[in-house]
């Protein structure tokens, strides 16, 4: 039911012939001194950095070319440019109690970053390397549910808009800001055809690269074979004005990215501050982890793999029960796939088990199809985080599901609804030091590693059990 909404929102969006917003509520932190930092790489050279656009929004950007980037004293010139940059931001975010935040046009952008940070690591130069370990922070919380350390501009605005193209398409920034804000008396798929001739991610056109910038490199190259240092630096100047023609426009872009999130019209959202502070806790342990001298390894450890694992599963629980407690649209999608009981209170009783023992039970009818609730489970009241309901069953009658519990915890709180009520039920608050207790157990427990990541295996335990004379129709019997 959740994707159903998601194709109506984008059929609207088609036949208003503009983006639709789908939510009301801000769905990511924009951190007023987030950098923004765009990258081209080299055609068939994705580890390259060939131009940088770096600054913050509202402010213009510095430009960084290497003209050669497959010459590494070019290359590392412009990333020792970039090093102070962010040394100094992420020092500052450490003596402000923040974290740093990077903007980038799309998720092909936030890959090459992520894919140069996994490189830059591991190189001999220290600065260098440096660079890397600081642009691993970001990598490594990219994929986490609700991290707020490296943005895409795309997918952020895909959280607050739907449009009336796919998914895929809404991954070039130029097509998503022009249907956000389409152009006055044109036809909208004309305008997003001419929108998705400017490149917009990681890479340079291909024609651009054949007829215009391979010419100019090998020109450049050739100069400086032969020594000429006025045509060498010509050159160098042709294909800096020409990388910078492709990489302002993307920079531009995702600046109005920004400003079109940043709108008075997006409304607080309370989950955003939980997620902050949970940030800040991330990135102060990843610097103290640098200052201790402890490595960043190139592949994980099978227990350090398992911790990660477990730590991107709590995240993913914790940010939804953070959502759907406090944003409103994360709440409605949460009552329409189910994961959400909105019911109507028809039966409450308390009842006496026992001289000053009692027990209150409440009933609610809902006509929701399709509900993720099984007998045991404890859900609590979204708007009362007192109000504990334990299901006892569930039963269908009709249009209708009728689902009985016992009332856990806050039985004052129940008391105080009315027959009639309506109220929206659904997971616990996050917990964020879930994961601190797992990893204690899981270091107990993976002290002595499974013969499964071990050399040797387990003796053989024969069964106990008789054999049955026919085993294909014991097999059968199973079915």
């Amino acid at each position: 039911m959740a994707d159903l909404l998601a194709v109506v929102a984008r059929m609207r969006a088609l036949e208003k012939g503009e983006a639709v917003p789908i939510v009301s509520q801000s769905q990511v932190i924009i951190q007023p001194h987030a950098r923004i930092v765009t990258m081209l790489s080299m055609a068939g050279e994705d580890t390259s950095v060939h131009a940088v656009a770096i600054g913050r929004q509202g402010v213009a950007p510095q430009i960084k070319v290497a003209p050669d980037p497959r010459r590494r004293d070019d290359q590392y010139e412009l990333l020792l440019w970039l090093l102070p940059q962010f040394e100094d931001y992420y020092a500052w975010c450490r003596a402000e109690g923040t974290f740093p935040q990077i903007w980038v046009s799309s998720d092909g952008a936030l890959g090459h970053l992520d894919t140069l940070a996994d490189r830059l690591r591991f190189t001999e130069d220290t600065q260098v390397k440096r660079l890397g370990e600081l642009w691993t922070y970001a990598g490594e919380r990219s994929p986490i549910a609700g991290q707020q350390a490296l943005i895409s501009a795309t997918t952020a605005l895909r959280a607050h808009y739907a449009t009336g193209q796919q998914d895929t398409e809404d991954e070039h920034l130029g097509a998503l800001l022009t249907w956000i804000d389409p152009p006055a008396g044109r036809d909208i798929l004309a305008a997003v055809a001419m929108a998705e001739t400017q490149p917009m991610g990681a890479k340079t056109d291909p024609s651009f690269d054949a007829a215009e910038l391979q010419p100019a490199v090998a020109l450049f190259n050739k100069a400086r074979q032969d020594g000429d240092v006025r045509a060498e630096a010509f050159h160098a100047g042709r294909i800096q004005q020409m990388l910078e023609t492709v990489i302002r426009p993307i920079y531009a872009a995702t600046q109005r990215a920004m400003a079109i999130l940043d709108r008075p019209r997006w409304k607080a959202n309370a989950a955003l501050d939980i997620l902050g502070r949970q940030e800040a806790a991330h990135f102060a342990r990843f610097m103290q982890n640098r200052d201790a001298g402890y490595r960043l390894p190139y592949n994980d450890s099978a227990k350090a793999a398992a911790f990660k694992i477990v730590a991107r599963e709590r995240a993913v629980d914790n940010v939804e029960a953070a959502s759907i407690r406090h944003d409103r649209a994360a709440r409605e999608r949460g009552a329409e796939s189910g994961r959400v009981l909105r019911g109507t209170i028809v039966g409450r009783d308390k009842v006496k088990l026992a001289p000053y023992t009692f027990e209150t039970r409440m009933v609610l009818s809902t006509p929701q199809e399709s509900l993720h609730l099984r007998a045991g489970e404890e859900i609590w009241n979204l708007d009362d985080p007192k109000l504990c309901l334990r299901v006892t069953g569930i039963e269908r009658r009709g249009p209708f599901s009728w689902v009985s519990g016992i009332v856990e915890k806050g039985k004052k709180a129940a008391l105080l609804l009315n027959i009639g009520d309506v109220v929206d039920l659904g997971p616990h608050d996050p917990d964020w030091d879930a994961s601190i207790r797992e990893f204690a157990q899981m270091s107990t427990r993976l002290a002595v590693p499974p013969w499964t990541h071990s050399e040797v295996m387990p003796p053989p335990v024969p069964s106990t059990r008789p054999r049955p004379n026919d085993l294909l129709a014991a097999v059968e019997r199973m079915v």
